[in-house]
Order: C-alpha cells, then structure tokens, then sequence
C-alpha cells in the first residue's frame, strides 16, 4: 500500500491544496460547538452531585466559555509566542485531554475544573479556525470554504449531541465525555495534511486607544442577553422533558443531536430573510423565538417541545449572525477584529452566565417549575423585538439598525 505523503510547503502554491488539507483544516470547527454537546446529561449530575445548587450543576455545562473568554483576551500574547498551527494542536491536545477527564472523575469541583480547561483548549482553536482559511486560500475558494467551516461546527455540534447522548442512556452520564475524544483524530489530520502556514493570519490594529464605543456596548449586551435566552433553553430542556413526563432523557438528547441541523437551514435561509425584511429582520427574528419559547414552556406533549426547540435553534443562528454582521458598521476605523472580539466575549458571557440568571429567577419567583425558565425568556425576547420595532419606527434607529 502506498504510504501517504506529508505537504511540503515548497510543494505548494497559495489556494492550491488537496482535498484532504481542506478537510483536515475544516475539521477543526468539528470540535468548537461541542460544549453543549452533553448538557442532556444536567438531570443525572444533579444526581450524582446532591450538596451542589441547580444553577452549579448547570454551569459545568456552560464553564467551558469562562475561559473562552479569557483566552479571547489574551489571543493576541498567545500569538506572539506560538506559531499557528502549534496553537491549534496544543488547543486540540488541552480539549481531548481535558474534555475526557470526566470519565473517571467524581468530584463535582475536577469536573468542573476539567470543563474550564477544556475551554482553554477551545479558546486556542477558536480565532484560528477561521483566520487559517484566509491565510491558505483567496478569493471564492476562501468564501465557499468559509461557509463550509459553519456547516462543519453545526455539523460537529450534532454528531457530537447524538454520540453522547447515546453514550448517556446506555451507559450513564461519565461515558457522555468520551465524545471529546474527537479532538485526538482531529489534530491528527491537521498535523499530517495541514502545513504552518509562512504568512502570519493577519489581524487589523488600531494605531489609537478607541474610546468606548457606545454601538459596541449596546451590541455586545444585546447578544449576551440573547445568548442567556439560547443556553438556557439548551440546558434545561432535558430537565423540563423529564419533570413534565412527556419524555424520556433519551427522546430530549435526540431534540439536542437534531437542533444544529435547523441551526444550518437558519444558516442558509439568514441571506434571503435579510432580504425581505432588512433593518425589520432582527425584531421579527427575536419576537419569532420569543414565540418559540413560549411554545416550549406551555407544552404537553414531546413533539410540541420538539418543534419549540428547534425554531429556537434556527432563529438563534440568524440573531446570531445578523448581530456579528452589524460589527461591520459600528465599528470604528481599524478596529473591526477588536468589535468583532468584544462581541464574542459578549457572546461567550452569555453563555456562561446562563445557569446563574435562571437560577436568579427561580429565586425571584420562588419557583422550581421547569417552565419559568422558558416563560420569562419568551416575554423578555417578545419586549426586547418589540423595542426594536419601535425603535425603528419611531426614534430611528438611535439602537437598532
């Protein structure tokens, strides 16, 4: 059998790699959507972990994205030091290492400092994975492949949903972790197929402090408020299918494994809806899963549940990318990587804060009911769309745009 050839970059020219480079590079986004990928296993840890809070048993769920964060904050030292594709396999090695230790641990605090270190993993990979297509390839190439590496995250957040969720009503809760074993085969093919790169990704620098910008800030809180609706939905729909007893966790983990696939036909439809409602879309598309939500929380039957669900997850991908669009616009001159970062941070503070916000309401109403969750979520996104509608009808647009 002939043995397979490493690249050479003297074999090279720029945007004229094989198949399997752009896969093996592509396959990197396979890992960085898969946090969420074993938060149908929340009822079980509130099992195995009884001293700890509901929201604490949460957040393992969601404390990969506290060091997202903070890695987002310090990519550009972590540049300077490390070399590319170093980077990204030092990220994949942290990501399968850690992402695996669960397996074994018992602890709730190993648990959750595994989760955080998983997220330095993912925080490594995280601006690489779409800097490297634009460093390798140009032009329509670069964009189709652009497009591609969304459809490999989505991708990769449903395979790994439906692996641990499998491995998670078969053989309990410890096996779900095994799913961040992807990170090994992953790093793999990037080492053999995906040369370092001889231009460094290029990064705009602003040659001036930028004061703070007000757009930003309004921006950046819009979307950690929305990704606190998105997370929360994700992290306790398992619980509210099994309290309700209208599922199993089983049928909530397939809910889990399907949802990314409506979040890519989110992807695919976001272009068209942007045509046809323009400066209107993101009100509609926040009143849209406000309503989505309320179908969740006042459902009686799994298939209701089912269909709430998924609208929510293919409205978030258009939010989502409508919001990361609007960086283009509010950002200042030069600055368009750091609004881009700010938003992210936004993003992954949402995420991460989740658990505790929902806990905090279930304190303010004195309520565990799986629903609240879903309720107050559905009328804060149904006020937030309606302020925008408003605000674009009558104040013009002094916040949205």
């Amino acid at each position: 059998m002939a043995k397979m050839k490493r690249f050479k970059f003297s074999d090279l020219v720029r945007g004229t790699y094989s198949p399997m480079m752009r896969f093996s590079l592509l396959a990197v986004s396979l890992v960085l959507a898969s946090s969420l990928s074993v938060s149908a296993a929340v009822p079980q840890w509130e099992k195995a972990f009884p001293g700890h809070s509901y929201s604490a048993i949460e957040i393992i769920a969601t404390m990969p994205s506290l060091a997202v964060i903070i890695m987002l904050l310090l990519s550009n030292w972590v540049a300077k030091y490390m070399k590319p594709k170093r980077t990204v396999l030092v990220g994949l090695g942290i990501s399968g290492v850690f992402g695996i230790i669960p397996l074994v641990a018992t602890n709730y605090y190993v648990v959750l400092l595994s989760r955080f270190c998983f997220g330095i993993g993912l925080g490594l990979i995280n601006g690489l994975a779409v800097s490297l297509i634009g460093t390798f390839f140009e032009g329509k190439l670069k964009d189709r492949l652009m497009g591609y590496r969304s459809g490999f995250e989505m991708l990769g957040n449903a395979i790994c949903a439906y692996i641990a969720g499998a491995l998670l009503v078969d053989y309990g809760w410890h096996s779900s972790f095994l799913v961040y074993a992807l990170a090994f085969p992953v790093a793999g093919l990037f080492y053999y197929f995906v040369p370092e790169p001889k231009e460094e990704p290029k990064m705009e620098v602003d040659q001036h402090s930028p004061r703070l910008n007000p757009d930003v800030v309004f921006w950046t809180m819009l979307l950690a408020a929305y990704q606190v609706t998105y997370v929360g939905a994700t992290v306790r729909l398992s619980s509210f299918i099994e309290n309700t007893h209208i599922g199993t966790i089983a049928q909530s983990a397939m809910i889990i494994s399907i949802a990314p696939f409506f979040g890519l036909m989110g992807g695919i439809l976001f272009g068209n809806a942007l045509s046809s409602f323009r400066k209107f879309m993101l009100p509609f598309a926040l009143i849209a899963t406000g309503v989505s939500q309320l179908i969740v929380g006042f459902a009686h039957s799994f298939f209701t549940a089912a269909l709430g669900m998924f609208l929510v997850t293919m409205l978030d991908t258009m939010v989502v990318t409508y919001i990361l669009n609007v960086a283009t616009d509010i950002a200042p001159k030069g600055t368009l990587n750091v609004t881009t970062s700010i938003l992210l941070i936004g993003s992954n503070v949402g995420i991460f804060l989740a658990p505790v916000v929902l806990g905090s309401i279930n304190q303010v109403f004195s309520s565990n009911s799986p629903r609240l969750a879903f309720w107050v979520s559905g009328i804060g996104l149904l006020i937030m769309g309606g302020i925008g509608i408003y605000d674009l009808l009558f104040i013009r647009h002094k916040l949205f745009r």
